[in-house]
Order: C-alpha cells, then structure tokens, then sequence
C-alpha cells in the first residue's frame, strides 16, 4: 500500500485558500436592492451616464429601452425605484440580479489580484463600485458588439455623407443614380450635383427645428452585424478613460499634457485580460502599449451603425 503524505503546511496553505475564497465570495455583492443603497452602490455609472449618454429628444435610440419606468412621482415611489436611479441603473440591476451579465462570477479574481487593487487603492477609488462599473461596461458593449441591435443610417447622416462625398470629389467625374420602379435617372453633370449639395447645406440651416430633429431617427436594419473583438476593447477602454478622467485624484497623476497615465493603461489592459475580453497574454505586460495601440487604431473610428439592444445609446 502507498502511502500518500501531505506536508502540513501545503494543507495550512490549501485551508487558507478556501477561506480567502469563501470570504471573497462572502463580500461579493450579490444582489442589488434599492433598499440597500444600490443607487450610491451604482454611483459610477451615473457618472458615465451622465457624461456619456444621448441627450436627443425623441430619438430612435431610445426604443430599445424596456427596464426603466417612466410616469410621476407616485408612480415611481410605489414601484421602489428611487427617485433618482437612472435609466441605466435600473436596467443594470435588473441584469446584474438575474446573472446575465457573464464575468460577474470573476469577482473573487478580481478583489484578490494584487495589481489591479494596489492601482484602485492609488485613485482612490472604491474597489466594488468600480467593480460594478466595469460590469455595466463590459454589458453595455457586449449588448452593442455582440448582441446589439443594428440600425440604418437616419436621414440626416446620409444627406451630410453625401454633402461630403460631393465636396472632397471637388472636379472628379461624379454619377447620382436614382432608382424608383421601373424608373430610373441618371445625373452625371457635376454643376448639378454640387448644386443639390449646396442646397441641401441651406435647407440644413432654414428647416424647422422639429422636423430637423425627426431627420435623426433611425429605423432598425432587418439584420444584425456581430462586430468584432478589436472595436470592443477600444470601445470598452474609452468608457472606463472617461470615467477615470473625471477623478481629481487620477487627474493629478498624470505627466504634464499627457492624457493618460500609464497606471490607468495598466489597469484597463489588466482588467482586459481578466474579463476575457482578450486572452492574450500581452495585457499584462506592463511595457507593451497594446492598448495604446488599439485607441490610436480607433481613434477616429466611425463604429458601424450598432447600438445596445438593453441600454440607451452613448456618445463616445
């Protein structure tokens, strides 16, 4: 018979593990009630939100929105939304309860590994509402990039791409087709064609504002395009750099007319790399500026016409 002997302090080391664990899991939180200050717990993403989110009267980015109610006071008190959660908010805890959002099981790595919370602990940051913050991050692009809804371009954008198409052609030969039925007509005179640019560019700034505000409405495309991981890891960068711009204490770090600082970079590769976004191993190195790589990649990237299926739409 073999006998198997475990030395006493790997067992030590072992029962110490689970504890850590358990306690992790313990200080995890796993629910969010309005009744347990989820609001201040969620405090983050109203700063996003309030940054970041679309500011259009009636847009059609609006349609997409099913969790958060709108009527009177009364009617808000009596269904214990407070006052004042925001639209994400209420989506964000509806999710986050039901665990649709996939890395929020990676709270225990996250809390446990040393870098990551030694750079939080520096900005001086709360470790579990930046937490949450990153959940609703990760949410807000997988909806957009993976599972987002697609939209057509709103009359507005295709009649101020065709203004610019027409004027950066400047003397190259120029073709406007029109197709409707079996009608069909064909304008190749580029006197005619810039002038119906210049028309347009006038129409712009005598139409009623009401009208010109229903020229930003968007119809949703019969078909959805999965965007790929690239724009998703400048797109979730970008959020989380306007947060950390909004902090004095992160501000202050950074070199003179530098626009980030190399602690925030590290911190956004590493969390990167933690939530699976990326599996290469190369987040986690200190010296390599993948990501500065990726935001220089998109900098000014015109993403496709994706929003979020859940949430409303934000300006980056």
């Amino acid at each position: 018979m073999i006998k198997w002997i475990i030395p006493l302090a790997d067992i030590v080391s072992g029962i110490l593990f689970l504890s850590l664990k358990q306690k992790l899991l313990k200080d995890m939180i796993t629910h969010l009630d309005w009744k347990d200050y989820a609001v201040d717990k969620m405090g983050y993403i109203e700063i996003v939100e309030s940054l970041l989110l679309s500011d259009l009267e009636n847009s059609e980015y609006r349609y997409n929105i099913t969790g958060f109610t709108e009527g009177s006071k009364e009617e808000l008190i009596k269904s214990e939304i407070p006052l004042n959660a925001t639209e994400c908010m209420v989506i964000f805890k509806d999710r986050y309860n039901d665990n649709k959002i996939r890395p929020k099981t990676f709270y225990p790595k996250f809390i446990s590994d040393k870098n990551i919370q030694n750079i939080i602990n520096s900005f001086n940051l709360n470790p579990d509402k930046f937490w949450l913050l990153v959940l609703f991050v990760y949410d807000y692009c997988d909806t957009t990039f993976y599972n987002g809804t697609t939209m057509n371009m709103s009359p507005i954008e295709q009649l101020i791409e065709l203004c610019e198409v027409i004027t950066k052609s400047e003397d190259m030969p120029m073709t406007l087709t029109l197709k409707t039925g079996k009608q069909k007509i064909v304008v190749d005179n580029p006197i005619t064609i810039k002038t119906l640019a210049e028309i347009i560019s006038n129409y712009k700034n005598e139409i009623d504002k009401d009208y010109f505000t229903s020229l930003h409405k968007r119809e949703k495309n019969k078909e959805t395009i999965m965007l790929k991981e690239s724009p998703f890891v400048a797109f979730f960068a970008k959020i989380l750099l306007h947060f950390l711009t909004t902090q004095p204490s992160i501000k202050d770090l950074r070199k003179k007319g530098a626009k980030y600082s190399k602690k925030e970079m590290e911190l956004i590769s590493n969390l990167i790399y933690l939530l699976r976004i990326s599996t290469n191993e190369s987040w986690l190195d200190i010296e390599n500026e993948t990501l500065k790589g990726y935001l220089n990649q998109y900098k000014n990237y015109k993403y496709p016409n994706n929003i979020s299926s859940i949430y409303p739409f934000l300006l980056i």
